[in-house]
């Protein structure tokens, strides 16, 4: 979800996957990091997906 990549190992939220190399990624950016704000905006997207799946049921 984040790299976009096809990985193997990872974990997932909502309906969204996570490979490791980004969630390791992610935990050690500073919210000053230059790459924290391409984070939270694909986090949104994934939050956003499971959220409009989840009212069309």
């Amino acid at each position: 979800m984040i790299c976009e990549q096809q990985r193997i190992g990872g974990i997932h939220i909502v309906t969204a996957f996570i490979c490791d190399e980004c969630s390791k990624e992610i935990v050690k950016t500073s919210v000053s990091d230059q790459k924290y704000p391409f984070f939270v905006n694909q986090m949104k997207k994934a939050f956003y997906m499971g959220n409009s799946r989840q009212y069309m049921n």
